[in-house]
């Protein structure tokens, strides 16, 4: 058994390695690795070279005096800023960027040329603040329309970014050359390539699941093994940890078996899209949460997304700034039950005239919905809003587009629509979206119209729908039967 205690200290991350036979310790000095770049930011290229980059690869336990700085022998058509010898056969390319350098396809792509054609496996792209973690061999669907260098992203960081602290032991030398638990983060990213190239909204539940797994795999491990190695009963050992874990601490607990059940939905349908023999991963769902010995709390359900309550939110959002903003947020939510990552992500390009176009989807917009888009667009305009996203904060009179955080907030806030009636908490994105998909199968919609308005696939549907009902539905089916939207009051 291994274990892993991370220290914040003085701005120094500590990393304690403990195995069976000796104690390590890595000390990265984020602290002066930021001051550097803040010291230089904003200069030469060369001076977040060696002032920035070097010190953090030295950090990362890469010989120094192993650095190739525009190594020439081994590239074919062009040279990468510093080829890091690991071994005789083994390089790390690293390609450095001026430090306002967004890090885009472009220099993807010039990496992957350099990584390609002299036949070396991992690459790192940096601008001295942000470092993408880039694999060759990582394959996805070819789409005409998209760089395939996307899905070879492994890890992107920041090294500002607190939550990015644990992630920067997976660039060590020891981690990607030696033990090489990095390969695990690899084969999540080859999942998503080929699961989830676009990074569509279920992608986030699932990159949740695996991440955290693949973390405490690696840690308990301590090196790589083939994924048909792993076993169900190591997969159950994690679910009991993050079990004890939640429940030790204030906040929300697990206290739903649909917990245990989509995280197990997650792993499996891993180890099938990469056609992994799994020890135990096919076994019915029921026979893992059954040994898992949970006692699900008796759960309260509220009928709460009815006309009166929606009308309720709709002036509500009316009391506050925003208004607008914040009505079309829930309205496309109501309508076509829209993630917070595809709220994020739409434009003004996507409506067309009164269709709102989501990649192979082209959706109705209902009227009441459209006319409140539009006079969002008129007020983004007014506010001389140069970006084409639907959706912006203000902060100190600078626009960003929303975030999720914020998209979380807009909906969060309708706990003081009624404080004495606790189903009002129960607001979300994915709470409207379930109880649409309800709604919708309910008024008769057929399961693939309903997958057609809401984006949802048949494996999320199925957890929402019970098997019994869609027999029941489809039996009903004989009869002809009216229907409309179940929100059409509001939309139309």
């Amino acid at each position: 058994m291994m274990f892993k205690t991370i220290i914040m200290m003085y701005g120094t991350l500590a990393i304690f390695v403990l195995g069976a036979d000796c104690l390590e310790e890595t000390q990265i000095d984020l602290k002066f690795i930021k001051e550097m770049y803040n010291k230089f930011k904003g200069t030469s290229e060369e001076n977040i070279k060696i002032h920035v980059v070097t010190k953090f690869l030295e950090m990362l336990g890469y010989d120094s005096t192993e650095f190739h700085y525009e190594h020439p022998k081994y590239h074919r058509d062009g040279r990468a800023d510093i080829a890091v010898k690991v071994s005789d056969e083994e390089y790390l390319y690293v390609e450095v960027k001026e430090s306002n350098n967004k890090l885009s396809e472009k220099e993807l792509s010039q990496l992957a040329d350099y990584l390609f054609g002299s036949h070396v496996e991992w690459g790192i792209l940096t601008n001295g603040k942000n470092f993408v973690l880039f694999n060759v061999n990582i394959a996805g669907k070819h789409n005409p329309n998209r760089s395939g260098n996307l899905d070879r992203i492994v890890f992107n960081i920041d090294i500002f970014n607190k939550n990015d602290f644990d992630i920067i032991n997976f660039f060590k030398k020891e981690s990607i050359f030696e033990n090489k638990i990095t390969y695990y983060f690899k084969d999540i990213a080859q999942f998503k390539a080929l699961a989830y190239p676009d990074s569509r909204a279920s992608w986030g539940v699932y990159k949740g699941t695996l991440i955290n797994f693949f973390k405490y795999y690696a840690l308990t491990q301590g090196r790589y093994r083939d994924l048909n190695q792993i076993r169900i009963d190591e997969f159950e050992d994690f679910l009991k940890l993050e079990l004890q874990k939640k429940n030790s601490k204030n906040g929300r607990k697990i206290e739903s078996l649909e917990t245990f059940n989509n995280k197990y939905s997650h792993i499996r349908t891993f180890f099938q899209t990469l056609k992994v023999k799994s020890h135990g991963f096919d076994e019915e769902r029921t026979k893992l949460i059954k040994r898992m010995n949970v006692k699900e709390k008796e759960k309260i359900y509220y009928d709460i997304l009815n006309d009166e309550n929606i009308s309720k939110a709709l002036n509500f959002y009316d009391t506050r700034r925003d208004a607008v903003r914040n009505k079309v947020l829930f309205l496309f939510s109501l309508a076509y039950g829209l993630e917070r990552s595809t709220l994020i992500n739409l434009t003004t390009d996507m409506i067309k005239k009164n269709r709102l176009v989501l990649e192979n989807r082209d959706l109705e917009i209902p009227p009441k919905l459209l006319k409140l888009v539009n006079e969002l667009i008129l007020q983004n305009q007014k506010n001389k809003i140069k970006g084409s996203h639907l959706f912006y904060t203000n902060h100190h009179n600078r626009y960003n587009v929303i975030s999720q955080s914020q998209i979380n907030y807009v909906f969060d806030v309708l706990k003081h629509v009624d404080e004495s009636n606790p189903s009002w908490k129960t607001f979300s994105t994915s709470f409207i979206r379930s109880n649409l998909i309800k709604k919708l199968f309910q008024s008769n919609y057929s399961i693939e119209e309903i997958v057609y308005m809401t984006g949802s696939d048949l494996s999320s549907i199925s957890k929402i729908i019970p098997y019994d009902e869609i027999i029941k539905q489809g039996m009903k089916k004989a009869e002809v039967q009216n229907r409309e939207h179940p929100f059409y009051k509001f939309l139309y």
